[in-house]
C-alpha cells in the first residue's frame, strides 16, 4: 500500500534552492505497452542540478513532452513551476517515506536572475547602558 499527498507543495525557488546549476541528464523513463515492451515514447526525464542552499545535487523530473534540455555544465538555470511531491510505502517497521521534485521546465537564468542576495550582516546592537566592558559615552 502506498499513499501520496493530494496536491504537491509549492516551492519558493530562491529560498529553497538558492542558485541552481545544470549538471546533466540523469535518466529517461520510457512508456511500456501492455506486453511490457518499450513504445519509444518518453514518459519523463530526470535532470541533476546543483543547489547552493541544499549544498547537494537535486534531481528534477520534467514531463516527457518537454524536449531534451541541454546546457553547458554549471550553467545557472531556473525551474518553471516546481513542486515537491511525497509518498510512503508501508513495511514491517512502519513506512518508508520518499519525495520527488517535478517542474514544467528548466530554463537558463536571466542575467541578474532571481537568486537572492546574501543576507546583510547584522551589526551588534548596543544597549543604552553600555556593553558592560566599555563605559557609556554619556558617562553613566
Amino acid at each position: 500500500m502506498s499513499m501520496k499527498l493530494a496536491a504537491g507543495l509549492d516551492i519558493n525557488n530562491p529560498a529553497t534552492f538558492g542558485e541552481l546549476r545544470f549538471w546533466g541528464l540523469r535518466r529517461e523513463r520510457q512508456v511500456y505497452d501492455d506486453d511490457n515492451n518499450q513504445t519509444g515514447e518518453i514518459d519523463r526525464r530526470t535532470y541533476n542540478l546543483i543547489s547552493t542552499i541544499q549544498q547537494d545535487i537535486v534531481s528534477i523530473i520534467l514531463p516527457g513532452h518537454v524536449s531534451v534540455r541541454e546546457f553547458p555544465q554549471n550553467t545557472v538555470v531556473e525551474l518553471v513551476n516546481p513542486e515537491i511531491n511525497s509518498g510512503a510505502n508501508r513495511n514491517f517497521r512502519g513506512a518508508d517515506a520518499f519525495w520527488w521534485i517535478t517542474a514544467d521546465d528548466i530554463v537558463a537564468a536571466k542575467p541578474g536572475g532571481t537568486t537572492p542576495p546574501s543576507p546583510p550582516q547584522r551589526s551588534p546592537q548596543r544597549s543604552p547602558q553600555g556593553d558592560g566592558n566599555k563605559p557609556n559615552p554619556d558617562g553613566k
